[in-house]
């Protein structure tokens, strides 16, 4: 995967990137999308999934005896530095925003860094399909026929 760095432009004067690569090689693969989970976390099992259409869903579930759904919460789409433009209307958690990534600062070698962080988020899958979550078998079928979106 080619990565675009660039300096500044974000929080903390950090580096970042866009997802153009990282969608690239989810429509090369043929796939809906790609999920990535962030390695090491204890509390809480929190997902992304970039989809070939350029949208992102952000998923956070916990373990335990309440095991299941924390919240989720969809971007249409990132801004051209890797800002993941999260719609928070729909979502009832009230410290959503502090919770999810903000910034795409890294990525390569089948994983993904936000926030200059140095937690790591591994590709746990590559989808073939997600029907839960509207990219169901013909559906890809013509987004990699015509392209799709993007």
């Amino acid at each position: 995967m080619k990565t675009r760095l660039r300096r500044g432009g974000n929080r903390k004067g950090k580096y970042s990137m866009d997802f153009a690569p990282i969608i690239a090689d989810v429509k090369a693969a043929k796939c809906a999308g790609f999920r990535y989970q962030r390695a090491g976390h204890q509390r809480y099992r929190d997902r992304i999934t970039v989809y070939r259409d350029g949208r992102l869903l952000f998923e956070r579930f916990c373990y335990g005896e309440a095991a299941g759904l924390v919240f989720k919460l969809w971007a249409p789409g990132a801004d051209d530095t890797g800002a993941p433009q999260w719609d928070f209307s729909k979502c009832n958690v009230t410290n959503a925003r502090d919770e999810v990534p903000h910034q795409l600062t890294g990525a390569g070698q089948g994983g993904l860094v936000f926030d200059g962080r140095p937690a790591r988020w591994e590709c746990v899958d590559k989808l073939k399909n997600d029907k839960a979550n509207g990219y169901g078998g013909p559906v890809n079928f013509f987004k990699n026929l015509f392209g799709g979106r993007k």
